[in-house]
């Protein structure tokens, strides 16, 4: 294994033997000619590598195999095919309280974990203070975990697993037990954790967080890996899956979401169907798509489309985001398509707004749908911060992203 990589996945796969009756277990483990089990597959021949320092996030449906492969990335759960190399000290964060002993104290638990991760006791004795500030839990720290709220063993578990300084750590949503107050410590804790080098690795179903700490991401699906890439793109593939599932299971229509040609070039990304596409936009002051403005001034943009003559009820949603995505505002308009053509025909719409936002770079995604609603409609295209604006200072003081024009009455 390169001196670079901090794991390496080669061909990994699990197969849990599914049986019908308790009695078909004893009739296999005696040799009975027939097979009494089904094979559930939870992974199937994974292959991934990830570099020292690399912040890799993992997403996926409930049962799509996230767990299983951070556990045997870990060694608690040995695989069924492949193998999996690390190399550092590794500290993981899985099942809640897994790997403390109820009976014990929070602070007996403490130097059986440390002992656990290699440390000898003089190490553990000289982060044991740290490790109990950064718990909070006072003079639970004395008592039985047995006796913790499921917050309280998560807020030890965190800070045993982040202040024995590990090369690579595991975390399987975790965080997701804790306080709003304790969740903004350990995201401070993992960004200083990230910047020293070391390498994490982590389950989560927040893409907000996936965003702000992965370099990449993995998505898998079915127990197979559907995509790796860059968070954004990721996200948004997953997203859009999710949406073509519940299309499907209340329309049965299976015409596939796919990845499409993004108008902006190859930097970008889009999806959809080939029922449609975006054929331009632009800002109309620049004729661009990218321009700038000053707060309180009307921005105006243009696009373009063609549909197959076949929508019903076509759409176009503007989304106004920020520089991770994270949604501000938009709107759905409906679109008026000129007189078919060879069973397609063409559809635009000028849309516009007012600068009313804090200075900093913003981006529009635009999405082609047929129905009236996004939560009702089926996706045609989506381009992906298709268009991307700065927004300039003016004269106007406000807090925050959005100006809501508060006055004092």
């Amino acid at each position: 294994m390169s001196s670079n990589i901090a794991i390496q996945v080669d061909a990994l796969s699990k197969c849990y033997q599914i049986y019908d009756k308790p009695q078909d277990r004893l009739f296999q483990m005696l040799g009975r000619n027939r097979k009494q089990y089904r094979e559930f597959w939870a992974l199937r021949n994974i292959s991934l590598d990830i570099r020292r320092g690399e912040t890799v996030g993992i997403i996926g449906q409930n049962g799509s195999g996230k767990s299983t492969l951070l556990q045997m990335i870990c060694g608690t759960v040995t695989p069924s095919g492949g193998t999996v190399q690390t190399h550092g000290r590794i500290a993981a964060l899985l099942e809640l309280g897994s790997g403390f002993n109820f009976e014990f104290t929070g602070r007996e638990n403490v130097y059986l974990n440390g002992a656990l991760l290699g440390l000898r006791a003089e190490e553990i004795d000289a982060r044991f203070d740290e490790i109990a500030d950064f718990a909070g839990i006072g003079d639970f720290m004395e008592q039985p975990v047995k006796t913790y709220s499921s917050g309280m063993t998560v807020r030890l578990a965190f800070a045993v697993s982040v202040c024995v300084e590990p090369e690579i750590l595991v975390v399987d949503e975790a965080l997701a037990v804790g306080d709003a107050s304790f969740q903004f410590k350990c995201l401070n804790r993992l960004a200083a954790l990230t910047e020293q080098g070391t390498t994490l690795l982590f389950v989560s179903h927040d893409l907000n967080m996936v965003r702000r700490f992965c370099n990449r991401v993995v998505y898998l699906r079915l127990g197979e890996v559907r995509a790796v890439g860059a968070p954004d793109e990721i996200a948004e593939l997953y997203m859009l899956d999710l949406r073509d599932d519940q299309r499907r299971w209340a329309t049965g229509d299976e015409m596939p979401v796919k990845k499409k040609t993004f108008v902006g070039g190859a930097e970008g990304f889009a999806f959809g169907t080939e029922e449609g596409r975006v054929l331009s936009a632009c800002f109309t002051d620049s004729q661009d798509l990218y321009s700038s403005f000053v707060y309180g001034e009307t921005i105006e943009i243009r696009v373009e489309c063609l549909l197959n003559s076949n929508i019903q009820n076509p759409n176009i949603s503007f989304t106004i985001q920020e520089m991770r995505l994270l949604i501000i505002g938009g709107g759905n308009f409906t679109l008026h398509p000129e007189p078919a053509e060879n069973g397609w025909q063409k559809a635009s719409i000028t849309v516009r707004f007012r600068a009313r936002l804090g200075a900093g770079r913003y981006h529009v995604t635009i999405k082609l749908l047929n129905g009236y609603t996004e939560e009702t409609s089926h996706l045609i295209e989506k381009q992906v911060a298709l268009l991307s604006f700065d927004a300039l200072p003016g004269n106007k003081d406000f807090l925050g992203i959005f100006d809501f024009g508060l006055e004092q009455v």
